[in-house]
C-alpha cells in the first residue's frame, strides 16, 4: 500500500471524528455567550408570558458541524430572554419543521413564527417560508445571518413575511443586499460571528418583543375563595324597628322619603286617593279629539 493510499482512511477517519464531535459543538466556547443584559431580559418580562409561550423561533444551523458560529448559544440566549418555545435544528431539518408549524397554525391559531437562518441555513430558511406560504401561515420575522448565498429574487423576501433582516459581514464577495429587507453589514467580524454579534442579540430582543407584544392577552381573574364571598356585603332588608329607629333620627324636612306605614300613620283620607270608578273612566289620551 502506498503512502497516499495509508492516508486516505485516516483522512476519512478525521472528517467523521470532527462531524461527530460537532453535533456537541465542540467549538462554540470560541463564541461564548454571557447572560443576558437586564436590559433585553426586561423587554421580555413587559411582555406576559402566555404572549411570549405563543412565540415560535426556528433556527436553522449551516454547514458548521462544529458550530462555530455558536448557534446553540444563541438558541439558549432566546430562551433566557423567556421566548421558551425556541427550535434549534440543522439543514435537515426543514420538513420536520415544516410540519411543526402546520400543526401549531391548525391548533394554535394565535401563534406567531419567527424564522431564523446562518448561512446555507438562511437558504433553507428562505425554502421554509416559501414552503408553508400556501398554507396560508403568516411569519412575523424573518432574520438571515450571514446568507450570502441567497439571490436576490422576490422568493427571498416572500409577501407571507411581515419583517426581513439580512445580516452580512466583512469579506462577502458581492452586493448580498436584499430588496425588501432590513440590510445590515458587521465590519468587526467574519462569516461565523453574527449569531452570536452584540447588535444582532439586541436586535433579536428588540424585534421579538415586538413579535410577541401582538399576541392577544386576556387577564383572567380567578374566583374569590367562598369564605371571602361570604364576607363581601350585600343589600340586605333591615328590620322594621331598625328601620323606624333610623327614620326617627332624621330631620323633619327629611320624612318625606318614608312612607305613612313605616311612620305609622294613618292611611290618607278617601276624598284624598282617587276612586276605583273614575280610574275605569278614564280615556287614553292618544284618542281625545
Amino acid at each position: 500500500m502506498t503512502q497516499q493510499g495509508r492516508w486516505r482512511p485516516l483522512g476519512l477517519a478525521l472528517l467523521v471524528a470532527l462531524c461527530l464531535a460537532g453535533g456537541q459543538g465542540c467549538l462554540s466556547f470560541v463564541r461564548s455567550l454571557d447572560v443576558p443584559p437586564k436590559g433585553q431580559v426586561v423587554l421580555g418580562e413587559e411582555i406576559p408570558a402566555p404572549s411570549r409561550n405563543h412565540v415560535h423561533i426556528f433556527l436553522i444551523h449551516g454547514l458548521d458541524p462544529l458550530d462555530l458560529a455558536n448557534l446553540r448559544g444563541l438558541t439558549e440566549y432566546l430562551q433566557q430572554l423567556g421566548y421558551l418555545k425556541t427550535h434549534y435544528g440543522q439543514l435537515y431539518h426543514l420538513w420536520a419543521f415544516k410540519k411543526e408549524m402546520l400543526r401549531l397554525h391548525k391548533e394554535e391559531p394565535q401563534t406567531r413564527f419567527v424564522v431564523i437562518g446562518f448561512s446555507f441555513g438562511a437558504n433553507v430558511a428562505c425554502e421554509l417560508v416559501n414552503a408553508v406560504k400556501e398554507d396560508g401561515i403568516v411569519i412575523d420575522l424573518l432574520v438571515y445571518l450571514g446568507g450570502w448565498a441567497l439571490s436576490n429574487t422576490p422568493r427571498t423576501c416572500p409577501e407571507n413575511v411581515a419583517h426581513v433582516v439580512s445580516i452580512l459581514t466583512a469579506g462577502c464577495p458581492w452586493d448580498g443586499n436584499l430588496a425588501g429587507a432590513d440590510n445590515l453589514q458587521y465590519d468587526d467580524v467574519w462569516h461565523f460571528g453574527p449569531p452570536t454579534h452584540p447588535q444582532t442579540r439586541k436586535l433579536l430582543a428588540r424585534e421579538l418583543a415586538v413579535v410577541a407584544a401582538r399576541v392577544p392577552y386576556v387577564e383572567k381573574v380567578p374566583p374569590l375563595p367562598p369564605e371571602l364571598e361570604e364576607e363581601i356585603p350585600r343589600p340586605r332588608r333591615l328590620p322594621p324597628e331598625q328601620l323606624r329607629q333610623m327614620t326617627s333620627q332624621l330631620p323633619p324636612e327629611w320624612n318625606f322619603l318614608t312612607s305613612r306605614s313605616a311612620r305609622r300613620e294613618a292611611p290618607p283620607p278617601p276624598l284624598a286617593r282617587p276612586s276605583e270608578a273614575r280610574k275605569d273612566k278614564q280615556v287614553p289620551f292618544a284618542i281625545l279629539p
